[in-house]
């Protein structure tokens, strides 16, 4: 077994960086790239898989003609010059349904546009459409009131994860080549792991939050403004991050969604023959690492690809230190935090639509006003010491594994099998949800297969400001022999 899974999985589907440098060279044409994404999300497999809440096919083939014409013209191209990408339905995109997956905002049309989603335009990459999640991005799974339940185009009898699910799914049908989606407890590496593909979930304030939904008062992005982050632990912590079908994907969206300039990555593509040169290159890195069983139940499978991982990676003369505990204390502060912190922005957007919200969301959201203004407060210390004791153990190395999950995808349903322990919900995302408390850029990576043939991955963490560092280990990871 290799840990070029992610490339065995992705197989000839061309990534962002190759349709980008395509289109750039005159060698594909961006209305053809489109072409053969609608092709696929209009099949009956396509229409099957249920992904899209929202397409835009048209203004896109105006997009992917405006690029063609261009570069006809001679001038310059963004880095992601032609690339199809879709956007989870709890981000706003001027012009398009902002639905949050809810009944109670079928109707809505956002005005404004996440600055992260818009440094994508700039950089001439061509918007296809919104994507399912669970209703407010609250699931494990992709099952909608407004959509129904988005399949998993390449293991159909598994989940393809929550809540950017539809995201991951349309990547790894091959329809867009790259996604934008949120991770508050593990929603973009979660995903990802289902079907197989990359994911980044950057750390704190390293992409701009505005323009998720609901934003402060319940906004959903119909009032003018874009819908700034709340300050409660949801605004906090989530934050804005890309899937995609390779490493070097990743890369070229984190620096143009973080506000690189567009024509610098691009010039950096161009003398490189790839996206942002890795300044990790034969570095040696110091790796902590662990199984998670101190999190939850972790299949004996995942611990011995822990183990063959940690090897290889000593091997190849990297300092690697087993830490069991490896973030064991973030995961119940930050359950405790998530059940008490009031949803104000959630309840102030429901407010007199709660016949559209499904009954188990709305019990959710008037039940965090349960606890007093002291127990939030309690809970709040105990996550922040939490957090503080966390970066202290991620500063003393470069990079900190952990397993995504203590399997593979569960079941159209969202339940996994450990080892004959039946796991479900938020008990599957102990892993994610511990290393969210941290506030640290984590990279998901398929490293290895299950007994099933589903793709296992890891959660590659890197230090405060560090996702450059992180996406370097992973681009080192994909070609290491485990």
């Amino acid at each position: 077994m290799t840990a070029s899974v992610l490339g065995e999985l992705n197989g000839s589907v061309l990534d962002a960086t190759a349709i980008a440098e395509a289109v750039r060279g005159g060698s594909l044409a961006a209305v053809d790239v489109l072409a053969a994404a609608r092709t696929l999300a209009q099949s009956p497999a396509g229409r099957a898989m249920n992904a899209f809440i929202t397409e835009d096919w048209d203004r896109a083939a105006r997009a992917a003609a405006a690029v063609d014409r261009r570069r006809q013209a001679g001038e310059d191209l963004g880095p992601l010059a032609g690339v199809p990408f879709s956007v989870k339905d709890v981000i706003a995109v001027a012009g398009l349904r902002i639905t949050g997956a809810s009944k109670a905002f079928a109707d809505t049309v956002a005005t404004t546009t996440a600055p992260a989603v818009q440094r994508l335009l700039d950089a001439d990459a061509v918007l296809i459409g919104k994507t399912n999640c669970p209703e407010f991005a609250f699931g494990v799974t992709c099952d909608s009131p407004l959509l129904g339940r988005t399949g998993n185009p390449r293991f159909p009898a598994n989940t393809p994860g929550g809540s950017s699910g539809g995201e991951a799914a349309s990547l790894a049908a091959g329809i867009s080549a790259l996604g934008v989606g949120t991770d508050f407890g593990g929603s973009v590496r979660w995903p990802a792991q289902c079907v197989g593909i990359a994911a980044l979930r950057p750390g704190i304030g390293s992409v701009p939050g505005d323009g998720q939904v609901p934003g402060v008062g319940g906004s959903f992005g119909a009032s003018g403004t874009v819908p700034a982050a709340s300050p409660g632990m949801q605004g906090s912590f989530q934050t804005i991050g890309p899937l995609a079908r390779s490493v070097r994907d990743l890369r070229t969206a984190f620096l143009i969604m973080s506000g690189a300039d567009p024509r610098v990555v691009a010039e950096r593509q161009e003398s490189s023959g790839r996206p942002e040169p890795s300044e990790g290159s034969g570095r040696a890195f110091r790796i902590a690492w662990s199984d998670g069983a101190a999190l939850g139940p972790v299949r004996a499978e995942v611990t011995a690809l822990m183990e063959r991982l940690a090897a290889a990676l000593a091997a190849e003369g990297h300092t690697v230190r087993h830490q069991p505990d490896l973030f064991a204390d973030c995961l119940a502060p930050y359950n405790r935090l998530r059940a008490v912190d009031p949803m104000t922005d959630h309840a102030a957007a429901v407010r007199g639509r709660e016949d559209g919200v499904t009954a188990a969301n709305l019990q959710t959201i008037q039940s965090s006003f349960a606890a007093t203004a002291a127990d939030v407060e309690i809970a709040w210390q105990a996550a922040n010491a939490a957090r503080s004791a966390a970066l202290t153990q991620i500063t003393a190395v470069d990079i900190a594994l952990l397993p995504v999950a203590g399997g593979p995808a569960g079941d159209a349903d969202g339940r996994l099998n450990i080892d004959g322990q039946s796991a479900e919900g938020w008990e599957i995302m102990g892993h994610c949800r511990a290393v969210t408390l941290t506030g640290c850029p984590a990279v998901s990576l398929p490293v290895g297969l299950s007994a099933e043939g589903l793709p296992l991955s890891v959660q590659i963490v890197a230090g405060p400001g560090a996702e450059l560092t992180a996406l370097d280990f992973a681009a080192m990871l994909e070609k290491l022999d485990i």
